[in-house]
């Protein structure tokens, strides 16, 4: 299986380097939730998580193809985006985790085999934000928040699965996506065991990162 995932802060870079992983270098990009479906009226309390599930299916097709998928975004975003903004009045971690556990017990969900979390300097993501106008960037400012945590989550999986992610400058995508591209992606096993041990690492760190 090939299916990696690219992730960072709002305007580092993300779709950029996956679009040019798709047009240069045959990767299937899987767009984020909100840019592959349309919220509906009436839509459950897990619509979000199920569709990330979908978007890991539809990686998963990709790579059983016999190609590889870049999935524009972790499909386990809700895991660490809920941990961190505990105010915003989303589910609660504890219902994400859940509902996570068993998707991996059940063999309907895995990690990546390999996350590219890129980073920028705050100032640098204000300019690419001011740049860039064909995004309205919605809480763009909030999410700078996200920065600290999400290098401290990335690192602790790479800690306990060394090699399954990796910290990236984003400074030229070009460079970026032919790097990734060229990567050495080692398959991993074991990853409900992974997940219920960054499951540990959120709710030791519950309030750290508040």
């Amino acid at each position: 299986m090939t299916v990696i995932a690219i992730e960072g802060a709002s305007a580092v870079g993300k779709s950029t380097v996956c679009r040019i992983l798709e047009a240069e270098f045959g990767f299937s990009r899987i767009p984020e939730v909100n840019e592959l479906f349309s919220r509906g009226g009436n839509q459950t309390l897990s619509w979000y998580f199920e569709r990330q599930l979908e978007r890991w299916q539809m990686a998963c097709a990709v790579s059983k193809a016999g190609g590889r998928a870049v999935l524009d975004g972790d499909p386990l975003q809700p895991v660490w985006y809920n941990w961190i903004f505990t105010e915003a009045g989303l589910q609660p971690i504890s219902a994400v985790i859940e509902f996570y556990k068993q998707q991996f017990r059940s063999g309907m969900m895995q990690f990546p085999e390999k996350y590219y979390l890129l980073t920028a300097t705050e100032s640098e993501l204000h300019r690419r934000k001011a740049a860039d106008t064909t995004r309205t960037r919605r809480n763009f400012v909030s999410h700078l928040r996200l920065i600290k945590p999400q290098i401290a989550y990335f690192q602790t999986m790479n800690m306990l699965a060394p090699g399954r992610s990796a910290v990236l400058e984003s400074n030229d995508p070009v460079l970026i996506a032919r790097y990734i591209a060229n990567d050495v992606v080692i398959s991993q096993q074991n990853d409900a065991e992974l997940f219920d041990s960054m499951s540990r690492f959120i709710n030791r760190n519950s309030e750290e990162f508040q």
